[in-house]
């Protein structure tokens, strides 16, 4: 994924779980002025500990994988879903 893809992600995250910049805000403690910056791509060095905070509070995380590997069934099963 790159960084301009996990700010629509983040997004994306957010409004399905019905929260609005300012309830992250509230929750977090990031501004909501900053999470704007992210979800829009305009925040060229985002502290990764921001982007793990948000997304623990979106219910969730990280996670690594070989570039250009097939994608598992898990991840073709979860594309499809969000659709």
């Amino acid at each position: 994924m790159k960084l301009e893809d996990l700010g629509s992600k983040l997004k994306e995250l957010r409004k399905e779980k019905n929260l609005t910049q300012e309830q992250l805000e509230e929750y977090s403690s990031i501004t909501k002025k900053t999470i704007s910056k992210m979800e829009n791509g305009f925040n060229d060095e985002v502290g990764i500990k921001k982007v793990e905070t948000i997304l623990d509070l979106l219910g969730y995380e990280f996670s690594i994988r070989l570039k250009n590997r097939p994608r598992t069934l898990e991840e073709l099963q979860e594309e499809l879903e969000n659709e």
